[in-house]
């Protein structure tokens, strides 16, 4: 294969996963908002948002081995491009939860904090000090949206491993190259 022609298609499988990344990251945002809302209906239309979120995936996957990769791609191809794609996804997501976290609803972690230190002590979880200034570390609206973004690329990882099966396809044995 021709170096330009391996260079071409690395910019194609960053430019695609970026573009499919948008339209991820734009569905993972709304389905953010949705479930840090009071109402339970919006709250549980989350979870048909992530099914979604699989289907278009699937589709974004399908579009790229079709138009990008000329009808055939590889399994570790295949993977790379969903794992980037979430990994672009995650990244606006992971902007939208700091602004909320930061500047819209300021209280959110603090409130999470009281609550989980109500539940370890209801649980009798001894707790000391050091793990209590761990946690509030870990509730600063910059660490906390990093950790979504640590679960979106397990998430990612996880569906990729076995989306990538379905949308791997070998070259056609009558095929020209």
């Amino acid at each position: 294969m021709h170096l330009s022609k391996i260079g071409f298609m690395k910019q194609n499988i960053v430019k695609s996963a970026m573009h499919g990344g948008l339209i991820l990251g734009a569905l993972f945002s709304l389905n953010f908002v949705l479930s840090v809302t009071k109402i339970t209906a919006l709250a549980l239309l989350t979870y048909a948002i992530a099914v979604f979120i699989v289907v278009i995936m699937y589709k974004l996957s399908i579009r790229f081995r079709d138009n990008e990769c000329e009808g055939s791609i590889s399994y570790g191809k295949s993977l790379l491009y969903i794992l980037l794609t979430f990994f672009y996804a995650a990244l606006i997501s992971t902007v939208i939860k700091f602004v909320y976290f930061q500047f819209i609803n300021t209280a959110f972690l603090e409130n999470m904090f009281q609550e989980t230190m109500k539940t370890m002590q209801l649980m009798k979880f001894p707790m000391n000090d050091a793990s209590v200034s761990q946690m509030q570390s870990m509730l600063k609206p910059a660490t906390f949206s990093m950790i979504y973004v640590i679960t979106n690329l397990i998430m990612g990882a996880i569906v990729g491993v076995v989306m990538a099966a379905f949308v791997k396809k070998d070259k056609d044995i009558f095929s020209n190259q």
